[in-house]
This record gives structure tokens, C-alpha cells and sequence, in this order.
């Protein structure tokens, strides 16, 4: 089933690569321009005195994981699932319901990489002074770690709505909480007390502060990494199990 649906992802990709290698060079340089080069200029270093355009890369990073997630699941498996096509040949294969949802979950995570590689060369260029090789590499499992918990997500609303004018507002509002609420843009404490107590125990907020930790402070919060891997994990079951009953109605 995985190599099933690596290979029809990698076959889109392969049917139209240029268009699908310009949007990986052309969402970062928009996210650059529209957001690093507009927000350096008000916080010029973060609270700990780190230049802004490092302090906030690993954040862009996730922006265009989270992004590519996006399009990803909704071709694959909401625009499949609500159209009838070749998703119900998918879920008759002998495969569990959790498996199949693994096969979208990596399918993602595979993609993805793909364009945080060619994010990650492009922003690399405006950077005051590159990350060393290991960090990128951290940025990456990072980004792994991520797209587990935000493909898990999405496929959620993906299995129980059948609505596209309700599917995209869900994604739309998704995508305005990651950006302003996971510590991205700002460090928490820029918010009040009780709100950046709620924000930054986000799981998605536990992985861009654990990740922050690594690359500028060499400090590993191990409960930060694995509450929100031990969460993924847990929402990868229940989604197999809203999809089979989604399939049972």
C-alpha cells in the first residue's frame, strides 16, 4: 500500500516537473519576502539575542512542511473520498484501516522532505550566516516529527467532512493557528501569561521550541519530543478508526 501510493506521488510529481520545482523554489522565497524580511525589521534579534532571520528559520521550514501537508492529504484523500474515485479501491485492499492511513501519513512525510530540501537551499542563501550541516539535518527529523502530528490533523477532518466549503474554512483556520500560535512569528512571551501557558503546550509548539533548544542552546527536552510523538502515535489509531466507520456508514 505505501509503495503503492509513493510511486502514484511520485508519478504526479515526475508528470509535471517543472511546474512542481518552481512552487518548491517560489513558497520560499514568497514566505521570505512576505514575512522574514517584513518582521526583521521590528524584531530585529529574538529575546535571547539571536539574529531574527535564524531565530525564525526552522519556523518557515515548518510553515511549508505544513503547507505541502496540506495539498497533499487533500488530493489523496479528501478529494478522492468525496468524488468516489479511486479511493474506495484503496480502502477494499487488504490492508487495515490504520495501515492505509501510515500510507497517506508517510506518502506525506516523503513529499514533503522533497520540498523542505529545496526550502532549505533557497532560504540558506539570505541567512546572515548558514546553519553547519548537522542542524539541517536536525531541522529534517524535526520536520518528520511534525508532518506526523499535522498529517494526522488534517487527515482527521479529512475523514469525517464531506463539505469542501467546510473542509478548506477548517484548513484555512488551521493554518492561521499554526502561524500565530506555535510560536512561528513571536516567542510566547510576547502573548499574555495564560495564553502562552496554553500555546507553547500545543504539541506542534512542544516541536518548533524542542527544535529551537537543539540548534541554538544544545539543550534536548526529551518530555518536549516525545508527549507530542506519543500523541501522533495515538491519533494514527483513532483516525483508522474514524475511517472504518466512516466507510461502515
Amino acid at each position: 500500500m505505501i509503495k503503492a501510493l509513493l510511486f502514484r506521488r511520485l508519478w504526479l510529481m515526475g508528470h509535471r516537473p517543472m511546474m512542481t520545482f518552481s512552487f518548491m523554489v517560489i513558497l520560499p522565497l514568497l514566505l521570505h519576502i512576505s514575512i522574514t524580511m517584513v518582521m526583521k525589521n521590528i524584531l530585529v534579534r529574538s529575546l535571547d539575542q539571536i539574529p531574527y532571520e535564524l531565530w525564525i528559520f526552522p519556523g518557515i521550514i515548518l510553515i511549508i512542511a505544513s503547507m505541502s501537508t496540506f495539498s497533499m492529504i487533500y488530493r489523496d484523500l479528501f478529494d478522492l473520498r468525496i468524488h468516489k474515485k479511486s479511493f474506495l479501491p484503496m480502502t477494499l485492499a487488504p490492508y487495515s484501516k490504520t495501515q492505509l492511513i501510515l500510507g497517506f501519513l508517510i506518502t506525506s512525510i516523503v513529499e514533503t522532505t522533497l520540498y523542505v530540501i529545496v526550502a532549505m537551499a533557497v532560504l540558506t542563501v539570505f541567512l546572515p550566516s548558514p546553519f553547519d550541516i548537522s542542524t539541517y539535518f536536525i531541522i529534517l527529523i524535526f520536520t518528520f516529527l511534525y508532518t506526523f502530528i499535522v498529517g494526522n490533523i488534517i487527515i482527521t477532518f479529512s475523514v469525517v467532512t464531506d463539505r469542501i466549503s467546510i473542509y478548506l474554512s477548517i484548513l484555512i483556520t488551521m493554518f492561521l493557528i499554526i502561524l500565530f500560535g506555535t510560536g512561528i512569528l513571536v516567542e510566547f512571551e510576547f502573548y499574555p501569561k495564560t495564553i502562552s501557558v496554553i500555546l507553547s503546550n500545543f504539541p506542534l509548539s512542544m516541536f518548533l521550541s524542542s527544535l529551537r533548544e537543539i540548534i541554538f542552546f544544545n539543550r534536548i527536552d526529551w518530555f518536549q519530543i516525545f508527549i507530542p510523538i506519543i500523541v501522533a502515535i495515538g491519533w494514527t489509531w483513532v483516525n483508522g478508526y474514524l475511517l472504518k466507520r466512516k466507510l461502515n456508514q
